[in-house]
């Protein structure tokens, strides 16, 4: 009779840590990414003029539906970057994305990739997403999960197209990159 108590004691006690875990599991891999992107603008180089209208800033604009994502990287607004100060903004299809220093497109907005890409082009925005063919649309970096581990992959010459210099060591650390 002992054993059947510990047993469903430790059942019912597993029981109550699964669900926290699982719900703390999605928020870490979130604030894991907005780290990630974070840390990308210390390795990427963006043309002098591309501060022109906000000496102090580098904005980093969000796009798409809410997600865990956003809200983690929402909590990043006001941190010093690069001798600058993140200011994270939700933004709409119809805003001036040629402002942003980065952008983080959501998932829900795969159908419009090709479209704000193309706007885009040759200006210097980087741009971030985990979709697959988010990159085959002009993006710049693809962030994604393998296994357990946060990785990403480098369209270079998108970047180049967009006058942003990425460093060898940010490109030495993506999973691939894809030249020119």
């Amino acid at each position: 009779m002992r054993h059947l108590k510990i047993f469903i004691f430790l059942i019912f006690g597993l029981h109550l840590t699964v669900w926290p875990a699982a719900a703390m599991a999605e928020s870490t891999e979130a604030e894991l990414k907005a780290a990630f992107i974070f840390n990308f603008a210390k390795y990427v180089e963006w043309p002098a003029d591309a501060f022109s209208a906000n000496p102090g800033g580098l904005s980093l604009c969000l796009l798409g539906g809410s997600n865990q994502l956003f809200v983690a990287l929402r909590e990043l607004d006001g941190k010093a970057i690069k001798g600058r100060s993140l200011q994270v903004r939700v933004s709409a299809h119809g805003d001036n994305l040629k402002s942003c220093q980065m952008l983080v497109m959501a998932d829900s907005e795969a159908e419009y990739f090709a479209g704000v890409l193309r706007r885009l082009d040759g200006v210097p925005v980087l741009t971030v997403n985990g979709s697959d063919s988010f990159l085959d649309a002009g993006g710049i970096i693809g962030l994604f999960v393998e296994g357990k581990k946060i990785r990403f992959d480098i369209n270079l010459a998108a970047a180049r197209r967009n006058n942003l210099v990425l460093s060898s060591n940010l490109l030495k650390l993506a999973h691939t990159v894809r030249q020119p």
